[in-house]
């Protein structure tokens, strides 16, 4: 295995354990810059750290360590997906709040169309989250497509009480009224 992928591996690791005092020594090492973005899939650091499908890692401290050497919060990579999307994607919303409140943008679309504001359909009972989002700026009546986020948790979700108050959540930030 070269140097440049053993190091890699060290640095997903003690990202995974969030052990920051390794990250940190990692990263002044210079064997691989934290600044870096991989030039096919445009992932800077935060990608990779976020491309599991563990809720609970990596952790908030390590997505702060990350944010807070300076690395792109919104980058999209090949896929138009931001540090945002995987974090949701994954369920880690201590990372997602993280992102929030380092300014990370709700309404960054990725190649289909979809926002990590779209996401809150799988966390309806997390109304910071969503708070979180809409204080980011986040477009309620975005068009996904077919309809815009507000308009499609009405026609698919008004039924279901978990959704009721998102939905009105929601509708003070429309600009097509209720």
């Amino acid at each position: 295995m070269n140097n440049k992928l053993e190091m890699g591996i060290k640095i997903l690791d003690a990202m995974d354990s969030g052990d920051l005092t390794l990250l940190e020594e990692l990263f002044q090492n210079k064997e691989r810059n934290i600044m870096e973005v991989t030039p096919v899939e445009h992932w800077n650091w935060l990608h990779k750290a976020l491309l599991g499908f563990e809720s609970n890692k990596p952790s908030s401290d390590v997505i702060n360590y990350l944010i807070n050497k300076g690395i792109d919060i919104n980058a999209q990579d090949i896929y138009g997906m931001t540090p945002l999307h995987y974090a949701l994607r994954s369920k880690n919303i201590d990372a997602a709040i993280a992102l929030l409140k380092a300014g990370a943008n709700p309404n960054l679309p990725n190649e289909r169309g979809i926002t990590p504001l779209s996401y809150i359909n799988g966390f309806p009972e997390r109304l910071d989250l969503l708070q979180l989002m809409l204080d980011n700026g986040g477009d309620v009546d975005f068009f996904t497509g077919q309809h815009g986020i507000l308009e499609g948790i009405k026609k698919y979700r008004s039924q279901d009480p978990k959704f009721k108050p998102v939905i009105e959540l929601m509708e003070k930030y429309s600009k097509k009224g209720t």
